[in-house]
């Protein structure tokens, strides 16, 4: 996984862990520079990390970098940017995608079964 955990909160029913942001690599800022220089990071907001539930698994459509694979400079609408994917269930590949996280027919989109995380949901 691509990102850096630095912090479980076990205590709960739902396990919560905090990661860095993929998109902005937990700089807080945007990493293109789009806007400006100066600008913050439009996924996680300048805090460069995020608040996740636990277990994760690595979102296959971008591969964990949180940008999207077919808009360069966008970041990843299957994970939102943030590089995992929430995922308690099953860890067998999803059957539509075949684990790629990419639909069918080379569209370049993430799958709609498994939401761009290529493995099945239960």
């Amino acid at each position: 996984m691509g990102n850096k955990i630095s912090a479980i909160d076990s205590k709960t029913e739902n396990p919560t862990v905090k990661i860095s942001c993929a998109y902005c690599q937990g700089t807080g800022k945007d990493r293109f520079g789009i806007m400006s220089a100066l600008s913050t990071c439009p996924v996680c907001h300048g805090r460069g990390f995020h608040v996740v539930q636990y277990p994760l698994v690595n979102c296959a459509y971008c591969r964990g970098t949180g940008v999207s694979p077919i808009g360069g400079r966008y970041y990843c609408l299957a994970c939102q940017g943030k590089g995992v994917h929430h995922h308690p269930n099953s860890q067998q590949k999803c059957p539509e995608c075949k684990g790629s996280g990419v639909t069918k027919g080379g569209s370049g989109f993430y799958c709609s079964t498994c939401h761009g995380s290529g493995l099945k949901k239960r």
